[in-house]
């Protein structure tokens, strides 16, 4: 994992909220943010939602749901997982967790005003940001876990955080590292 392709981030911003800019180069130059957002404490750790997206310099807000089309989506992809290191850095406690802006059960009627598939019963678009992070874990769990702790949240009626079992089912990933 570590000849990956990435994207040089910058830190510009500390404290709730850990950002971080880059360039996305492909079929134009697109500026993205990572963005860590405090959301909860816990037995005195700090849980972060990691969000991520299209920034807009404009207002300095994250486009996260909408897909840039910009023909570099692994190094992109790639760029984000490389925040999660520097973001431990910052944050050794911390917890963090990950959920796809189209997850709510609100994407799937959004989607369907404009979607090119036609799906009719199941959204091909639901949960697939989830399914690409899960697929990531699932692929490198072992090594992953040399420094991270995973839990999943559960898709059921009442849902839970369970430890995680690679090639699971899951809405969100919890993760924490190993002190």
């Amino acid at each position: 994992m570590n000849n990956i392709s990435i994207y040089e981030t910058q830190l510009v911003e500390r404290g709730e909220k850990i950002k971080f800019l880059f360039e996305s180069n492909g079929v134009k130059t697109i500026i993205k943010a990572i963005e860590y957002t405090l959301i909860a404490q816990r037995n005195g750790r700090k849980i972060y939602n990691l969000g991520f997206g299209d920034y807009n310099e404009e207002n300095g807000e994250i486009l996260d749901d909408i897909n840039s089309n910009n023909g570099d989506m692994r190094k992109v992809f790639n760029t984000v997982l490389n925040s999660i290191p520097l973001f431990f850095e910052i944050n050794k406690n911390a917890a963090i967790w990950v959920q796809g802006s189209d997850s709510q059960d609100e994407f799937k009627s959004e989607c369907q005003k404009t979607c090119y598939k036609n799906c009719k019963v199941d959204c091909k678009n639901f949960n697939r940001r989830i399914k690409t992070y899960r697929y990531f874990v699932d692929k490198h769990f072992i090594e992953l876990t040399r420094e991270y702790i995973f839990f999943g949240y559960t898709n059921e009626k009442k849902p839970s955080l369970v430890q995680y079992i690679p090639n699971t089912d899951y809405l969100g990933i919890f993760v924490f590292r190993k002190i």
